[in-house]
Formats: C-alpha cells, structure tokens, sequence
C-alpha cells in the first residue's frame, strides 16, 4: 500500500514537471514566432545581419541582436532586448514586436525603417527604452505610448514623424530622456511634460511646433538639457525657466520668439550653453547673464537687442564663445570686456552698430582665436595690441572706417588663417612682414586705398588660396611669387594700377578657379604657361592693354565658365579659348581678333552671353551658334561678317538681345526672327540687308529697341508694325523705305525715339502720330518727301526734345502747338513749302530751323513785308494818313516809355529777388556776356562765349551727350585742355523771363554738395537766342545710359554696373536730395528726379543734376505764379500719383521719385516697361514679386547683377523694401529724405559678404 502510494506522488511528481516543461516551450516557442514574425517585416537585409534568424535555428537567445534572460514569472528565457541599430535595414517595424511582453530595450535606430510606429508597441509594459531615431518612420506619434509607465529613454526623432507632441506622455513619470528632434511635428509643446520631474533631457528641436514655451516646463526640476531650436515657437521666454537649477543647455535659436530675456535667467548657475540667435528678443542685454559663472557658449546673435554690451562680460572666466552679432545694439566695445575673460577664444561683434575705436586692451584675451567685428562704423586704426594675440586664427575687420596703414608687426599673428580688412579706408603699403603669415589662407584687402607695390614675400605665404585686393591702389607689377602658390584658387587684382607683363609663373598655381586682373595698366601677351591651369573656371582680363595671340595652350581650359578679354589688344584667332563646353558667357570685345568665329563655341549649351563686338572677324556666322539654347545675348556687332543670318539662331528661343550691326551681312531680314519671342532688342543696324520689312517680326511683342538703319530695305511700313506696343526705340533711318508712314505707329504708346529718316516716304504725316506722349528723345522724320500740313497733333507730345521734319515738301503754315512745346530742345522744319508769318512762340529758334522755306517770315526769319502803300488800296487821302501816321507815332512813344519803366521797375525787383539766392545778376546785352556768378565767388570762372563756340563746332549735334527738361547738353573741350559739361538753354524773349535758365542759376548758385552737379559759370548771348551754363563734366554719363543702354555713352572701365556700384550710387542719390530737403538754404525741392538727371563722374559717385524744374520748399510771396508749380513738373513714370489731381509738389514727392530710382537700379527696369502691361506700373510690380519666394522674387533682381553673394542678394531686396516704403501712395506714409538716406547708409554700412563664395564678375 505504502508503494502503491511511493508510485502514485512519483507520476504526479513527473505529470507536473511535464506540465512545466510544456509550458516553458509554448513560451519559448512564443518569443521564437514573433522574432520570425518581426524578420518577415525587415524587407532588405544587404549586410546579412539576420542569417541566423530562421527555424533550422530555434535558439533565438544566440541570434545577432536579441539579447535573452529568464522571465521573473516563470523561469524561461525571454526576449528582453532587441538591438538592430545601424544595420542598414528596411522595410516596417513589425506590430508583433508588441507581443515580447518582456521586452526592456528595443533599438532599431539607423537603418532605413518606414511606415508608422506600430500602437502595439504600447503593450511593452516592462519597455525602459525605446530608440527608433534615424529613420524614414511617418505618421503621428501614437497616444498609446503615454502607458509605458516604465520607459526610461524615448528617441524617436530624425524621421518623419508628423502632428502634435501627444499630451499622454505626461503619464511616463519614469522618463529621463524625450528626444523628438528633426522631424515634422506640428502644434504646441503640451503643458503636461512640466509634470515630468525625472526628466532630464528634453530634445525638440528642428520641427514645426508652434505657440508659447510652456511656463509649466518650469517644473522639470531635473531638466539639464533643453533644446527647441529651429522651430516656429513664439510668445516670450518664461520666466519659470529660471528656477531650473541643475540646467546646463539651454538652446531656442532660431525661433520667433520675442519680448525680453528674462533676467531670471541669470540664476541658472549650472548652465554652460545658451543659444538665443535668429529670434526677435528686444530690449537690453541682462546684465545677470554675467553673473553665470559656469557658461562657456553664449549666443544671442540676430535678435533685435538694444542698448550697450555689458562690460560685466569681462568677469566670465569660464566663457569661450560669445556672439552678440545683428543686433541693434549701439556704443563702443567696452575695454574691460577682456579684464578676466582668459579663456575666451571666439569673440562675434558683427553688425550690431559699434562706434568709436577698437580697444587696445582686447590683447587681454590671450585666448582668442576667432575675432569678427565687422559690419560695423569702428574708426581709427588697428591698435598694435592686436597683433599680440598670437592665437588668433580668424580676424574678420571689414565693412568698417577703419583708417591708418597695416603694420608690420601682423607677422605676430603666425596662426592667422583668415584676414579680411575690405571695406575700409586703409592707406599704405602692405608689409613685406604678411609674408610670415605660413598659414594664411584667405586675404581680403578689397575696397581700400592701399597702394605701393604688392610686396614679393607675399609668395611666402604657402597656404594662400583666396587673395582679394579689388579696387586698391596698387601699383607695380604682379609679384612673379604668386606662382609658387600652390593652393591658389582665387586671385582678383581688378581695379588697381598695375603695369607690365602678367607673369608666366602664375601658371603654376595648378588650383586657381578664378583670376581676374582686369581694370589695371597690363601689357604684353598671355603666357603660355596658362595652358596648365586647367581647374581655370573665370578669366577676367578686360580693360588693360594686353596684345599679341592667344597661346595654343589655353585649349587645355576645358572647365572654363566665363572669360572676358574685351578692351585689350589682342589679335589672331580665338580658337585657343573655345575648347570649354561649360561657357557661361564670353566677351572678347573690344580687340583686334580677326579669322572666322570658332563654331566650337556653339558646345556650350548653357552659354548665356556671347560677346565678339568691334574685333575683325571675318566669315559668316557660325550656324553652330543655333545649338545654344541658353543664349539669350548676342553681340557680333562691329566685325566684317558676311552672309545671310543663319537660320538656325531660330533654336535659341531665349535671345532677348541680338546686336548685328556694322558688318557686312547681306539677304533679307529673316522670317524666322518674328517667333524669339523674348527678343527685347534687335539690332542690324549698318550691315547690307535687303528686301522689305517682313511683318513676321512684328510679333515680336516684348521689342524694346528695332534698329534696322543704314540698310538698303525697301517697301512699305507694314501696318503690322502696330503690334510692338512695347517698343522704345525705333530706327528705320538711312533705308530705301516708301509709301505712306503707317498710321498704326500711334498705337507704339511706349516708343521713346522715333528715327525715319533718309528714306522715300510719302503722304501726310498721321495725325496719330500725336498719340505717341511717351516719345522723348527724337522725332525725325527728316529728307523723305512727305507732304501736306504738320498735324497740329505733333505739338501735343509734352515730353519731345527734338523734333525734325526738315528736307520733305510739308506746307501750310506751322501750328502754333508745336510753338508751345516747352520740352523741345532741338527743332528743324527747313527745306519744305511751309507759308505763312511765324508766331512769336518761334522767335527764340535759330534762323536754321526754318530756313528754305520761301513763303515763311517773321522772326527769328526777314520781318514780313507790309503792303504797298502807292497803290492806294485804302482810299485813304495823303493828309488822313498823314494825321494816323502822327497820332500812332505818338502813341508808340507812349507806349515805349510805359514798358521802359515798368521794364527797369521789374528788374530792380528781379535784382533784389535773385540777392536772395546768392546770385548777382548784370544787365543784358545783346552781345556776349560772361557774369560774376555768385556774390561769395564760390565758382567764378572766366569762361568766353568765342571759347565754348569754337569747342563745340557751334553748338554741333556731333557734341550733344543728353538732354534735361530745360536744354541740352554739351560736350566741351576747351583750349586750356578742361572739358567741361555746357548746357544750351533757349532764350525767350526777355532774359528776365527766362525762368528755367534763372531757376538754375539760382539754385546751382545757392548750393554746393558733393553729390549735386558742380555749376562752374554761365553766359549769355541773346544776340545768338541762348543761354550757356558750364558745370563740371560727368564723365561717365547718366545712370539711365547705364542700365538701359539707349544712348552711347563714354564708358571706360565697365559696360554694367555692379552691385556695390549701385548701392553706392543709391547711398549717393539719397545724400544729394537730403542735402536739398533739410540743410539747403532755402530749402529745395528738385522736381525732375529720375536716373537720366543722376550722373557719374570717373569714380562712378553719383551727382543729380538739372535744376531747371526745382523750387524752393517755402516760395517767396512775391515770386510768380510759375514758380508755384502752375506748369507740369516731372517725368512720367517717375510722377508721385498725388500729383495728377493736386497738380502740387512736396518734398514727398521727391521721395516719389527716389523710390523709382532705386527700383530702377535693383531691378534695371524702366519705370514705364513693358513688362509691367497696361494696368500695372513698377512699383506694383515690385510689391506683387517681394510677396513671392524664389523665382518670383528672383525676377527683380537685374539678370546683369547675377550671380549675387547671399549678402548682396539680401541687401538688394533690401533697398527694394525703402523704395516701396518711398513710394506709399499717401505722401504721408513715405519716409523723409534723410530717413531714407539713413536707412541706405546703414545698409551701406552693414553689407555682408558671403565667405564661403568668392567675388563673381558682375559684367561677364
């Protein structure tokens, strides 16, 4: 029985342990199911990771990744961590990992997982961490997490994770660590993460998420690290911060967040990092941040700070980093900012409106390595203390007013790697001493006034890649050590004073990108040893006088993008150049290259602008040019080509600008030009064309300048050419052209100069003509043989400065209209049949205007004769006459002596008036006068009337340069060799109601500022029916010429204006009417503000001009009605709108007028462009695209300025936003003058330029 009981606990006791044993492998079998499970979700494995993972190999606890422990429950081996990080894994994370319910630690991080995070991952009670950071996972974040109470560490950022942060985390009160950085989560941080009191890392930065930092992550009492940056998080920093204690970074950058910071955080006594930048924090820097005696980064860089740097940053002994650069902070670098701060290395003052001198005791920083206080207004010289801080590797000084020379005791700083000093006005040589500068890497000495020779021991500077000394004053000749400059990549010498030979050595700087030498005195050849730089991408040699052939070895520059050669001496052939298939643009014109165009040059698709102009190449034009599809300028102009246009330029859909003329093409103008619709301008002018005018071409809508002249076109004017309703500038002179001038030419509402002559037109003028109230500069319609009356019409066009209709058969008599035409500069109606007595509006024109006419009299021509009185036609009596001839005699008398005494009382008046002004006039004369100009003597010169005749061939056409609203301009060259700028006003009828020529003289006689035209003496000669004043001559025109191109001007140096040019010349602008508006006595408003009256002398500053409209701001009450404004004063386009209904003109108005100016020089748009269409002008123009973002805005920029450095890019854009404020419709919303001119100073000031890209050709 005792047995019988022995065997029955021994079955119970193996029927147990079978029942434990089945139940360990069902769990066993369980974890070995979902691994498989999970396997099936990884849908690539290229690195083999998962070999082992199959059943053939049940003992899962030895597969790569799973680690293995017993289950607290019962026993068995459980998964209890699964790590397949940087595994290089994709496909999904499988939901059945939720079902390891003894999972501790699950890491997929790295590899290229994507899909959602499975909910099922919530059933992972016992989970401590979760890592899926570092992959492709999308979707939001499930809520369900929140219940993984357990979870210690949660990083799942780096994906692209999207929607809120969800508020269930507040339940993980374990966790130590949220990170959620880089993805795409949107909403607010939820308040609830302040109940997370264990957490100490909490990472949200680069999302999406928007609103308030919570007050409530005041709580986190265990927070040591916080990073929100590169978020939208607004509303103020909390002041609940700062009850952090154990935090150590504490990072918002690049936030919106505002207000001021808090001074509370100055009680964080373990931070080491706060980074506050690119925010828009206001108010002043709390001086309780000096007070963080543990901080070593402090970064509140781009807010909108105020007041003075705290000298208390001197205390911070632990503090490495400090940048406190684009802010509105003002005053001077505190000098005890370096007292203590020994071990600070990288200093950031930039751009934060600094004044005054660079401290001495900045040598106190031993430490520095990096020191940026740029972009500033600092003055004086470098202290010599700075050449002490032997550690510096980074001196960033430029955009300053820095003064002085650059000392020799520089070779101290042997660990120098990057010097920039550009935008300063340094003087003096460069020290030989830079050439212990070993490791030096970038020099940027551009925009100063140094000068001397370029020392030889700058070769010795063996790590040199980037050497910029741009617009300096260097002369000499190029070092020969150069080229012992092995890493060179960029050398720009442009605009300096240097001569002789480009040194051959230059073609062992095997590295160099970019070498432009440009603008200096060069002479001699192109050494052949320019063949070995073949990593060359930019050649720039324009603007020297180098001569000789292009070396066969430059056919090895196959990485070439842009090359410009123009204005040299070079001849021979230019195939050499044109082995690169990467041309961006070309230029070589300006030269003595003869031989055919390579048509080589047609390998480059992305050409852009191909420029051969006055060279001699000969042949036809390569019809390989037709495979450039990117072209969109072509200028052949002035070579001696032959043939036909060849059809294949009909590809190259992009041409806006095709320049033909003067060379020897023949054949008819082709059908084919009609479809490039984005031509702007076409030019054939001078060539051998034949045929007529195909009306294809008309459909060319976007034409802005058709010059066909000097051709031997016939046929009629196709009525199609109505359709170019953008055109500016039509010339069809020196033709064979017939039949009737076509009526639609009034529809050309936009044409600015209209040239027809020398042709065999015939008929009447159209009276549309008449509808043309944009044409300026020219009317000539001159030896034709048009017939009939002049349509009384032509005198309505308010703005035409000249017309001629001379040498056709027009009679009838001439319409007083075009007597009263106050613009006309310049008119000539000789040689035709007109009749009749000249009104006395004509009696100021020359006798030539009208000469060859025999049925016209009246002055300026023979006074009418009067009837016979023998023939008695009267039938008056001999002693009735007798009596009427008494009593008119008398009465003339009487006449005579009332209007001599009202004469003399008038001028006494204008006597006292014109004292007012500074000015003293003489009485007139009918001879040739020369006048004390101003009372002061400010600019008496004794300049003869026989002296300026005889220098301009009598006031010749071939001398004009321009034309104002009041006369024209002249060119000069007098005997004592002075050129000077002369200006023909016409004479009325009395000198003392010449008001344009008096407003003038005045005006010019009353100021003097070195942005206003220099007015040197006047004269006068009534006798020849002008008025002279002589001002100093400009001689780089106007900016109009500049940017649009219409007239010929005398440029020497560049053909476009660069970026720094124009900001210069806006800066320039700004002063002059600053100047006229608030410290003119009296003050003056111009009137006539526009880029034609904005002039350039030879350092291209900028001088408005033509003051024959402007008006004192506060008019004497004895002045005359015209001078109240009672007469149009303007020019369209540049009109402020009030003045349409107000007919009144304020210094607002001037403002106006700026505003279009400074659109006009970013855009290089006219304000009355085609572009624009009928119901838009340039200022919606620019407010519809500055609301856009990248291409769109791009469209403002000027194609001539690009490529623009970050910096400038920025800088334009942000003239374009103190022009739209210029430009407010109400006058009242629109800054002052001098407001204006202080925010472009500043932005003068203030320019940045990207160093990480180098200074492009702006003309290439």
């Amino acid at each position: 029985m005792a047995d019988m009981a022995w065997k029955e606990k021994r079955l119970l006791a193996v029927l147990l342990l079978l029942c434990f044993s089945f139940g360990f492998v069902v769990c066993q079998n369980q974890d070995l199911s979902v691994l498989l499970e999970v396997k099936k979700s990884f849908l690539e494995d290229p690195e083999n990771v998962l070999r082992d993972w199959n059943e053939s190999n049940p003992n899962f606890c030895k597969w790569r990744g799973v680690t293995c422990g017993l289950s607290s429950v019962d026993g068995s081996m459980r998964v209890l961590s699964l790590n397949l990080s940087d595994s290089s894994l994709s496909g999904s994370i499988s939901p059945s990992l939720g079902r390891l319910q003894n999972l501790l630690h699950l890491d997929l991080s790295s590899n290229s997982l994507t899909g959602p995070i499975p909910t099922a991952l919530s059933n992972l009670s016992s989970l401590e961490s979760m890592l899926l950071f570092s992959n492709q996972l999308t979707g939001s974040i499930p809520t369900q997490l929140g219940s993984l109470t357990s979870l210690r560490v949660m990083r799942i950022g780096d994906n692209g994770l999207s929607g809120p942060i969800p508020a269930s985390f507040r339940e993980l009160a374990n966790l130590v660590t949220l990170g959620l950085a880089s993805c795409s989560l949107t909403g607010t941080i939820p308040p609830q993460l302040g109940q997370l009191t264990m957490l100490e890392n909490l990472i949200l930065q680069q999302n999406q998420l928007q609103g308030p930092i919570p007050a409530e992550l005041g709580n986190c009492s265990s927070l040591t690290i916080f990073t929100a940056a590169n978020n939208n998080l607004s509303g103020s920093i909390p002041v609940e911060l700062g009850r952090l204690e154990n935090l150590q970074i504490l990072n918002l950058a690049n936030n919106s967040i505002s207000g001021q910071i808090p001074s509370q955080l100055g009680e964080l006594s373990q931070l080491t990092y706060l980074n506050l930048l690119g925010n828009e924090l206001e108010g002043p820097i709390p001086k309780s941040l000096t007070k963080l005696g543990n901080l070593q980064n402090l970064d509140l860089s781009m807010n909108k700070l105020t007041g003075g740097i705290p000298e208390e940053f001197g205390n911070m002994g632990q503090l490495v980093y400090l940048v406190l650069s684009n802010n509105n902070l003002s005053g001077v670098i505190p000098r005890s900012i370096c007292s203590n701060a020994t071990s600070l290395e990288s200093l950031f003052l930039a751009e934060i409106q600094l004044s005054g001198p660079i401290p001495k005791e900045l040598r106190q920083c031993q430490s520095l390595q990096q020191l940026d206080l740029s972009n500033n207004t600092l003055n004086g010289s470098i202290p010599i203390e700075i050449f002490d801080l032997a550690e510096l590797n980074y001196l960033y000084l430029h955009n300053n007013s820095l003064e002085g020379s650059i000392s020799p005791f520089i070779a101290n700083l042997s660990n120098l790697q990057e010097l920039a000093l550009y935008h300063n006005n340094f003087q003096g040589n460069l020290p030989k001493e830079i050439g212990m500068l070993g490791n030096l890497q970038v020099l940027y000495l551009y925009d100063n006034q140094l000068s001397g020779e370029i020392p030889m021991e700058i070769g010795n500077c063996s790590s040199l890649q980037m050497v910029d000394f741009f617009g300096n004053h260097f002369s000499g000749e190029i070092p020969i050590t150069l080229g012992r400059l092995k890493g060179l990549k960029l050398l720009h010498l442009r605009q300096n004073e240097l001569v002789g030979e480009i040194p051959s050595s230059l073609g062992n700087c095997h590295q160099l990108k970019i070498l432009d030498l440009a603008d200096n005195h060069l002479s001699g050849g192109i050494a052949a040893t320019f063949g070995f730089l073949q990593a060359l991408e930019q050649l720039m040699l324009y603007n020297n006088s180098l001569e000789g052939n292009i070396p066969d070895s430059l056919t090895n520059l196959r990485n070439l993008t842009r090359i410009n050669l123009s204005k040299n001496k070079l001849n021979g052939s230019i195939e050499p150049l044109c082995s690169s298939s990467s041309f961006l643009s070309f230029d070589v014109t300006g030269n003595e290259f003869d031989h055919e165009i390579p048509p080589q040059l047609g390998n480059s698709p992305s050409l852009e602008r191909l420029r051969l102009g006055n060279n001699q190449f000969t042949g036809k034009i390569p019809w390989t040019l037709g495979k450039i599809r990117q072209l969109s300028l072509l200028d052949l102009s002035g070579n001696l080509l032959t043939g036909p246009i060849p059809v294949q330029l009909m590809l190259c859909n992009k041409l806006t600008h095709i320049d033909l003329n003067n060379n020897l093409l023949s054949g008819p103008i082709p059908l084919w030009l009609g479809r490039l619709t984005q031509l702007g301008e076409l030019k054939l002018s001078s060539n051998q064309f034949t045929g007529s005018l195909p009306p294809e071409l008309f459909n060319c809508s976007k034409l802005l300048v058709l010059s066909l002249d000097s051709n031997s076109l016939n046929g009629t004017l196709p009525v199609e050419i109505g359709r170019l309703e953008s055109l500016d500038v039509l010339n069809l002179n020196n033709n064979q052209l017939s039949g009737p001038i076509s009526r639609t030419l009034g529809r050309l509402s936009k044409l600015y100069e209209l040239r027809l002559s020398h042709n065999s037109f015939s008929g009447e003028i159209p009276v549309e003509l008449g509808q043309l109230k944009n044409l300026q500069s020219m009317m000539d319609l001159s030896y034709n043989n048009l017939s009939g009356e002049i349509p009384p019409s032509i005198g309505t066009l308010s703005k035409l400065e000249s017309l001629d209709l001379s040498h056709n058969q027009l009679v009838g008599e001439i319409p007083p209209q075009v007597g009263q035409m106050s613009s006309l500069g310049k008119l000539n109606l000789s040689f035709n049949n007109l009749q009749g007595k000249l009104s006395k509006q004509f009696s100021h024109w020359p006798a030539e205007a009208f000469e060859g006419n025999l049925q016209l009299c009246g002055k300026p021509l023979n006074h009418c004769n009067g009837f016979d009185s023998g023939n008695q036609r009267s039938g008056l009596s001999e002693s009735t006459v007798v009596i009427i001839s008494a009593i008119t005699t008398l009465a003339a008398i009487a006449l005579l002596v009332f209007g001599l005494s009202l004469f003399f009382k008038q001028r006494r008046e204008s006597f006292r008036r014109g004292s007012e002004l500074t000015c003293n006039y003489s009485s007139t004369s009918s001879k040739a006068q020369h006048r004390p100009l101003f009372q002061k003597g400010i600019a008496k010169r004794d300049f003869r009337w026989e002296d300026i005749m005889e220098a301009t061939s009598n006031l010749s056409d071939e001398f004009i340069i321009g034309s104002g609203g009041s006369g024209t301009i002249y060119k000069a060259e007098l005997h004592t060799g002075e050129t000077v700028a002369v200006k023909r006003i016409l004479w009325k009828d009395d000198f003392l109601l010449n008001k344009s020529f008096m407003r003038e003289v005045k005006t010019l006689g009353s100021i003097k500022h070195r942005h206003l035209v220099k007015l040197l003496g006047y004269c006068t000669n009534k006798g020849a029916g002008s008025n002279l004043l002589i001002y100093e001559y400009m001689e780089n025109g106007s900016v109009w010429n500049w940017l649009h191109g219409l007239s010929p001007v005398n440029i020497k140096k560049k053909k476009s204006l660069d970026w720094e040019a124009r900001l210069k010349i806006a800066v320039g602008l700004a002063e002059g009417v600053e100047y006229l508006h608030h410290d003119c006595v009296p003050k003056l408003i111009h009137r006539d503000i526009k880029s034609s009256n904005l002039l350039l002398d030879s350092n291209m500053e900028a001088h408005l001009g033509d003051f024959g409209l402007a008006k004192a701001l506060v008019e004497d009450p004895g002045s005359s009605s015209e001078a109240n404004c009672s007469w149009f004063a303007g020019s369209y386009g540049y009109i402020a709108p009030e003045y349409a209904y107000s007919f009144e003109v304020t210094e607002k108005s001037d403002v106006y007028s700026m505003g279009i100016v400074l659109m006009e020089l970013v855009s290089g748009k006219m304000p009355t462009d085609a572009l624009f269409g009928v119901d838009m002008d340039i200022v919606r123009w620019v407010e519809k695209h500055m609301e856009m973002q990248g291409s769109g805005r791009e469209e403002l920029l000027d194609p001539e300025l690009k490529p623009l450095l970050p910096g400038e890019e920025c800088a334009a854009y942000q003239v374009l936003e103190i022009a739209l404020q210029c430009t407010k419709t109400n006058p009242q919303e629109r800054p002052s003058s001098r407001h204006a001119c202080d925010l472009l100073l500043h932005l003068f000031h203030n320019r940045m330029v990207d160093f990480a890209k180098v200074n492009v050709d702006a003309y290439a």
